[in-house]
C-alpha cells in the first residue's frame, strides 16, 4: 500500500476538521519531548567550519545516530 505522508495529513485534516492535526500533534509532542534526553545528545556549534566538520563528521559515519548536531553559520561573539 503507497504511504505519502502530505496525502496523509490532507486526509487526516478533512477527517478532524480546523485545529485537529494541531492539537493531535501538539499533545503528541508534549509526551515526547520529555524523553528526547534518554535518547539524544545534543551539541550546539557555531559557524562555518563547525558545519563543515559536522557534515564531514556525518557523511563518513563518524556521528552516532543519538548525536544531534544544531548548527549555526553565525558565529557567536567569543568565536570572531
Amino acid at each position: 500500500v503507497w504511504f505519502f505522508a502530505p496525502d496523509q495529513i490532507r486526509k487526516r485534516a478533512r477527517e478532524w476538521g480546523p485545529g485537529g492535526i494541531d492539537a493531535r500533534f501538539g499533545k503528541a509532542w508534549a509526551t515526547f519531548v520529555p524523553e528526547l534526553g534518554r535518547w539524544i545528545d545534543v551539541t550546539e556549534s557555531h559557524g562555518a567550519e563547525a558545519v563543515r566538520q559536522a557534515y564531514l563528521d556525518t557523511l563518513n559515519g563518524r556521528v552516532a545516530p543519538r548525536d544531534a548536531h544544531m548548527l549555526s553559520l553565525t558565529a557567536q561573539a567569543g568565536d570572531r
